[in-house]
């Protein structure tokens, strides 16, 4: 990440590990901190340790065992320019994580079912199990997955984490449960703790959705979502685009952040003190701004239209199919705006002014929404100099 991202030096994860490492969970019970970090852990890839993917308890690998396997190429799988392997092996250093167990890991790519779906669960000393979806990967069909939630009922990551959540959950019928994630990660784990049966939903604790993309207001409306909304955490940065662009239904906890606009995605950069991210009283102008930006361009589109508009879009990038993953894109000449222009260019007559179509309404919303935010500006402003002013002079 680059240092002009960063707009302060707020204490993160590894601080709060060096700090607060030597407490057991029976010192201080598990926390919103505590499940970043697990969330963040699942972006690893533990591919090459056949025993992670055992669903039986008895098989789960402490942290550092695990820690011990890992090298260089299975560094974390996400859209970060950070190293999470590290963070990893300070976790598993300390008093409060050494008796923490991995297992039941679960990787899927089906592009003809266009699902991208990890998952991972850890066994805590409190006797529970926290279980874990990654977000977004670097995959095409990860990221053209995300797209189609904005006009699916559901997409196939949200009924496999279902049913991944049941089958954990069975795995260990007498401890309690929780469920989290990260980015898309944060939006599955919530999906399956709504769908859950009520007997497992019974010894659900929390859902944890950090900065994950909301769901359609129905969800609202389920039994299933009724019986756990007091348990559902939703975590929002200050400047957050990725976990606004749908409704979130649920209530959300807004949070400060080191970096700048869409990097504060980024979990390292979220804020903590103590055992707890630093809250903030309202968005961001930027992200306030980008909220409805967003929402209404996606409102202004048909179900249809939007499915019309993410398949010509992922054709371009994709080349048709012929890339698959970001890597692919970069490596194979799609770099930059001019590559990408060659790839739109050849793409049929009817996608192109699809796309054309779409992306000026977008760029009409965003600037509707700079002019209203510039006006406020220049509102406030007014109403404070009016404020200071002798009366004889107003």
């Amino acid at each position: 990440m680059s240092e002009k991202s960063e707009k302060n030096h707020g204490t993160n994860l590894q601080d709060y590990l060096a700090w607060r490492g030597d407490l057991t969970f029976t010192q201080d019970p598990f926390n919103e901190v505590d499940n970043l970090l697990l969330c963040l852990i699942s972006y690893i890839d533990f591919s090459r340790i056949p025993l992670l993917r055992s669903r039986r308890e008895e098989d789960a690998l402490s942290l550092e065992v695990i820690c011990t396997q890992l090298t260089r190429e299975d560094e974390q799988r996400g859209l970060s320019q950070l190293d999470y392997i590290p963070v990893m092996r300070q976790a598993a250093a300390t008093e409060r994580f050494s008796s923490v167990k991995m297992f039941g890991f679960e990787s899927i790519r089906d592009e003809s079912e266009e699902m991208q779906f990890d998952a991972v669960s850890f066994l805590l000393p409190d006797h529970s199990i926290f279980v874990t979806f990654m977000g977004t990967d670097r995959s095409l069909v990860g990221w053209k997955e995300d797209f189609n939630m904005s006009f699916l009922s559901s997409v196939p990551a949200q009924r496999r984490a279902e049913v991944y959540a049941l089958e954990m959950a069975e795995t260990c019928p007498n401890r309690h449960l929780r469920i989290g994630g990260h980015s898309k990660g944060g939006n599955l784990a919530v999906w399956a703790a709504v769908h859950l049966p009520e007997e497992v939903q019974s010894r659900l604790l929390a859902a944890y959705n950090n900065d994950g993309p909301g769901f359609s207001v129905d969800l609202l409306e389920l039994e299933g979502h009724r019986r756990i909304a007091d348990r559902i955490h939703t975590i929002i940065p200050e400047s957050s685009i990725v976990g606004v662009l749908l409704e979130h239904a649920e209530d959300y906890e807004i949070i400060d952040s080191s970096y700048h606009a869409v990097m504060q995605h980024e979990p390292m950069s979220w804020v903590v003190v103590g055992n707890h991210f630093v809250r903030q009283e309202n968005r961001s102008s930027i992200g306030k701004m980008s909220d409805s930006a967003l929402h209404d361009w996606i409102a202004a589109m048909s179900p249809e239209e939007r499915k019309t508009f993410t398949d010509a879009i992922f054709d371009v990038i994709s080349r048709g199919g012929t890339r698959h993953t970001l890597e692919e894109i970069h490596f194979g000449g799609l770099t930059g705006g001019a590559a990408l222009l060659r790839a739109f260019v050849s793409a049929d007559e009817e996608k192109r002014r699809f796309i054309k179509e779409k992306l000026k309404q977008l760029a009409a919303e965003v600037g509707e929404e700079m002019k209203k935010s510039a006006e406020d500006g220049l509102t406030a402003a007014k109403k404070g100099l009016l404020s200071i002013l002798p009366d004889w002079i107003k």
